[in-house]
């Protein structure tokens, strides 16, 4: 039951307990830690991971000139995790996602 369950979640671009935990891990590693209490990590889908934003100008900002880096950072340290991309989606009540 767990492993359909477990499946059936992914399938929805939820990501296991310990995919969850290395991708927190990996981004507070990447992230300004003034960027912490205004994101979230929201889902994985397709190797894009979305990450929730409490503003629009800081959805820009992430966007235009901090993706590349951040993605760098993210891929380096979860080399067994297939990303391609991120996405930021703002959500004013943001902060506390997956």
């Amino acid at each position: 039951m767990a492993d359909l369950v477990g499946g059936a979640m992914r399938s929805l671009g939820m990501p296991s307990a310990k995919l969850t935990d290395s991708l927190r891990r990996a981004w507070g590693m990447a992230a300004d830690e003034t960027w912490h209490d205004k994101t979230s990590l929201r889902r994985i889908e397709g190797g894009v991971l979305d990450i929730g934003v409490t503003s629009e100008s800081l959805r820009a900002e992430l966007t235009n000139f901090h993706r590349d880096r951040l993605l760098a950072v993210l891929r380096t340290a979860l080399p067994d995790v297939p990303l391609i991309g991120l996405r930021f989606v703002t959500d004013p009540a943001d902060g506390e996602g997956v």
